[in-house]
């Protein structure tokens, strides 16, 4: 069987900065930027001192075909082309090596001048110094300038003979011990990017997560496209910030659909920058007008969305058909979608499998084939007030997106409640408000976990918020009853019909609850059209119940 690691224990410190000067040892785009502190940098040049282990470096072997993986250091002024035929691209040792780099060869980097780490020959210390009278301190970088190196020798040789003091044998030791120290290299031979991302993530599980984007932006950058910095700027945009901006993920996603037909990760790590660079105008455009279309479903920010997978989706239709607007004959098609997607949780897992899927029938929509691509829903109205507003949960961010819908008004005097971005999807904002009071939960007689079901909470503008503060619903709407004709009316924009209403005159939580939650399974009955949804059925133990309305809502389990 072919070789395709080697084990290296025979290399120095000098070997190491050898490779780098020569420009073959390189930090991967996918890195992240240097970060370590001089006060860790001394505890690294300390335990080398002390000869204990500092971790073996693991390198990938990659021919110039990955050049453009290369994310370098300008304030090191390395060599950007190799000498040798192969890169070695650091995978694991990145940040060590650079400290000792930048310690041993005094430079300054992001602000911060490393010539300042010393070694104290009399106290045979690395160090900071701390006080400028203090004596013997000789700048670390000395120990590996041949010239710097023998003059410090030399004077301390005369300084000990006339103090009696042995400082230039301690200078002589330290150095002698940091040229001879072993440096352990790990080579990953004949390995390809997928295998890479791979081992980084295994050898990273304690530290940053390599994540995909990561990987995609270093194989599709190049001089005049950078992936990052085009995502920057399109999030930088007015009407995208009062959207909330977008994941990274979902400009990968689209761009791989739009020019490869999947979006899996194997097919997001083949965009390149020549095929990112063709079809970027008219992603981004397609996404700017998927976005106003979703807002159609309620969604008025990007925290809304039950998946940030619908995005891609969407903007496929406008990349495939070259339309600004969806056709009416595809309108309730879509829509039937996007709601049965939310309420069956089509999304929770091999996400990006599904998405090939949609965009596949996307595909034949815009060709012609006026085809329904809906999904089963089961959800029982048991499960809607297992819901608690402050999990990450799809059924959470549907029900938001209805409640939106009704533009809902502030039941004291009619007026439109402003959904402020920062604030509805998250059970703190001051749009949200427990309906029944948090703190008066003992009264209602449940539970703090019982008080916080989405179902208690109503989007008021902060102002009526403050105003109910802390007081029983009978109260607070006994006196809006008498100031505000319309209560009934502006109640039901809240999905507060007028059995819920009674039910919260007589500060009878459970029956408010129950039927607040009827009257938002009705329109999500009405959502979805399926023949089999159920108002009552309950099929699944609580347990299940929960771990499949409650989860994270952003690509989970993705295909590899």
């Amino acid at each position: 069987m072919e070789q395709r690691i080697e084990i290296i224990n025979n290399w120095n410190l000098k070997k190491v900065f050898n490779e780098l000067e020569s420009g073959n040892m390189k930090i991967p785009r996918f890195q992240r930027g240097y970060v370590w502190e001089r006060s860790k940098i001394v505890k690294l040049l300390n335990s080398i001192y002390s000869q204990y282990p500092i971790g073996s470096f693991f390198l990938w072997m990659a021919n110039k075909e990955y050049e453009n993986f290369c994310r370098e250091i300008e304030e090191l002024n390395l060599p950007k082309e190799p000498e040798s035929n192969l890169y070695s691209f650091i995978l694991d040792g990145q940040q060590r090596i650079t400290s000792l780099y930048v310690a041993l060869k005094g430079k300054e980097l992001n602000g911060t001048d490393y010539s300042t780490i010393c070694f104290n020959v009399e106290k045979k210390t690395f160090q900071i110094p701390r006080l400028k009278t203090e004596q013997h301190n000789i700048p670390a970088w000395k120990l590996f300038d041949t010239k710097e190196y023998s003059k410090v020798l030399k004077e301390y040789t005369l300084f000990d003979v006339d103090n009696d003091t042995n400082f230039s044998e301690n200078w002589s030791i330290c150095q002698q011990l940091f040229s001879d120290y072993p440096i352990s290299i790990i080579k990953s031979l004949k390995m390809d990017l997928e295998e890479v991302v791979d081992i980084f993530e295994r050898i990273n599980q304690g530290g940053k997560r390599l994540s995909l984007f990561d990987l995609v932006h270093a194989s599709a950058w190049a001089p005049e496209f950078d992936l990052r910095e085009k995502i920057k700027l399109f999030n930088s945009e007015d009407n995208v910030k009062i959207f909330g901006g977008l994941e990274n993920e979902i400009f990968t996603q689209s761009l791989a659909l739009n020019n490869l037909g999947d979006c899996t990760n194997k097919n997001q790590l083949k965009l390149t920058a020549d095929i990112c660079s063709a079809s970027w105008k008219n992603t981004i455009e397609s996404i700017r007008l998927a976005i106003d279309f979703v807002k159609s479903f309620g969604v008025r920010f990007v925290s809304f969305l039950p998946y940030n997978s619908f995005l891609p989706i969407i903007q496929y239709y406008f990349y495939r058909s070259g339309l600004k607007s969806i056709r009416n004959e595809h309108k309730s098609i879509i829509e039937n979608w996007f709601w049965t997607s939310t309420f069956s949780a089509r999304f929770s897992s091999s996400s990006l499998t599904r998405m090939t899927e949609d965009a596949n029938w996307i595909t034949k929509l815009v060709d012609g084939q006026l085809l329904e691509n809906v999904f089963g829903v089961t959800l029982t109205l048991k499960e809607l007030i297992k819901v608690r507003m402050q999990n990450k949960s799809v059924v959470k961010n549907g029900v938001l997106c209805l409640m939106a819908l009704k533009n809902p008004v502030d039941f004291n005097n009619g007026q439109l409640v402003v959904l402020d971005k920062t604030n509805v999807s998250k059970s703190s904002g001051k749009e949200n408000h427990h309906f029944f009071p948090y703190s008066l939960r003992d009264s209602f007689g449940v539970s703090s976990r019982e008080i916080n079901t989405l179902l208690n909470f109503v989007l008021i503008s902060s102002s009526l918020n403050k105003e109910i503060s802390n007081k029983f619903p009978d109260k607070y709407l006994e006196s809006y009853l008498v100031q505000n004709s319309d209560l009934l009316e502006h109640l039901e924009t809240h999905f507060i019909n007028k059995e819920a209403y009674l039910a919260a005159l007589n500060n009878n939580y459970n029956r408010f609850i129950e039927e607040r939650g009827k009257a938002i399974m009705e329109v999500i009955h009405k959502k979805v059209k399926v023949a089999d949804f159920s108002l009552d059925e309950i099929n699944q133990e609580d347990e299940i119940i929960e771990a499949n309305i409650e989860f994270e809502n952003e690509f989970e389990n993705e295909d590899n």
